[in-house]
């Protein structure tokens, strides 16, 4: 008889991480759209997950404004115009990651929000 705890396909299976809260789906939405991160950080105080997401969101923000910033300046917007692709990238995992409740620390706007103290 098969084992409950592997998956039908045999391989192995990581800890189960039990999904977030109902409650706080949409905060962990919120956290990774941007400046809207501002919200989670500011009124989702008691949840460390959405605490979290919501600093490494805000970081991603920042650096998402950045890239625009730079992106308009002739000789370089390609790499800001790059940048900004990424931060979309980022947070489309970031909102992803977060809702199957993995805390995930992304690259370099894990590393922004430690050294800005978010």
């Amino acid at each position: 008889m098969a084992d409950p705890t592997t998956p039908a396909g045999g391989g192995e299976r990581g800890p189960s991480v039990p999904p977030p809260l109902q409650d706080d789906r949409l905060m962990l939405v919120l956290c990774y759209l941007g400046l809207l991160a501002l919200v989670p950080y500011l009124f989702a105080r008691h949840s460390e997950a959405v605490r979290f997401h919501a600093r490494q969101g805000l970081a991603l923000g920042l650096l998402g404004v950045l890239c625009a910033a730079i992106a308009v300046i002739p000789a370089v917007g390609f790499f800001g115009a790059l940048g900004v692709a990424g931060c979309l990238v980022g947070s489309i995992l970031g909102i992803v990651k977060s809702l199957a409740g993995e805390r995930w620390r992304m690259p370099v706007a894990a590393d922004v929000a430690d050294r800005l103290a978010l």
